[in-house]
């Protein structure tokens, strides 16, 4: 079975995952927005998606730890990996304490805050062929890039609000 979904919420995304495991589908794999599955036994799998370092040694060392520690990397795009571990081995967590969560989600802001910077870059450009020809196609890009931003800027509020979450206890 395949469903089309985007997500920029990686809690959501795994909430998301978690239950249609516990219908009976083992997530599988996912690619611009599609995301397979197969038949499982209900809730046979924990699910998590983790944000990755950005070189591709480093990517395979953190993949082949966590196959070595029982987990299995189910799928990557880009720097994100999906993991999933069998529920019927207890709990699967990727950050137990409060330190490592604040760093983890950390590393998330900054790398939806890069992508903000760039987005807010081409946005601008837009807007500058959009009040230099006023041509129609400059309309229809400036209003999607714009969606962009909103939907990124989105994201790194909502990590920024879950780091102070933390924080506070």
């Amino acid at each position: 079975m395949r469903k089309f979904k985007l997500y920029y919420d990686k809690d959501e995304e795994e909430a998301w995952l978690q239950s249609m495991c516990a219908k009976g589908w083992a997530f599988q794999k996912f690619f611009l927005g599609v995301y397979t599955f197969e038949p499982c036994e209900p809730g046979e799998y924990t699910y998590r998606i983790d944000l990755m370092a950005n070189s591709f040694q480093e990517q395979e060392q953190y993949k082949a730890f966590m196959r070595e520690t029982g987990v299995e990397p189910v799928a990557q795009w880009y720097r994100w990996c999906y993991l999933r571990r069998k529920a019927s081995e207890g709990p699967f967590e990727l950050y137990s304490d409060v330190d490592s969560m604040i760093a983890h989600y950390s590393r998330i802001r900054r790398f939806f805050t890069g992508a903000l910077v760039l987005e807010a870059i081409c946005l601008l450009t837009e807007i500058n062929g959009l009040l230099t020809t006023g041509d129609p196609v400059f309309w229809f890009f400036t209003g999607l890039i714009l969606a962009f931003v909103v939907v990124i800027a989105s994201a790194v509020h909502k990590c920024g609000h879950k780091i102070r979450g933390l924080r506070e206890g």
